[in-house]
């Protein structure tokens, strides 16, 4: 049982968006606007945010059902608050940037700080 889910965590593949997004002074990323017509995610609409099991990496996904994870809401102009335990958590900082991947067959992204 450990092997498939191992096996299934290896088996995720990143798609590089070639974007990157910057953490602003209210804790919140704003993904452009095409990342979120790929996804369909839509101003108004639920996505749980967090940290991607073994990483550093944050994931961001459209809430579908019941989730321990953080759910926030994306705002008209398409920006999503980062929950300050994650921030603290990352020692994440104003102006930090972060390279945005698509996680193919999850309909969700990986935010992965750009190490400067």
């Amino acid at each position: 049982m450990i092997e498939t889910s191992y096996k299934k965590e290896k088996a995720k593949e990143l798609i590089d968006s070639k974007l990157t997004c910057s953490l602003k002074h209210r804790q919140d990323v704003t993904i452009p606007g095409s990342i979120r017509k790929k996804l369909f995610i839509l101003p108004g609409e639920e996505v749980i945010i967090g940290l991607e099991e073994g990483s550093n990496d944050l994931f961001i996904r459209k809430y579908t059902n019941h989730s321990l994870e953080n759910k926030m809401v994306v705002s008209d102009r398409g920006s999503i608050r980062i929950p300050t335990e994650l921030t603290r958590a990352l020692g994440l900082c104003k102006g930090d940037m972060f390279h945005i991947y698509l996680v193919k067959n999850e309909n969700g992204l990986l935010l992965k700080k750009v190490n400067l």
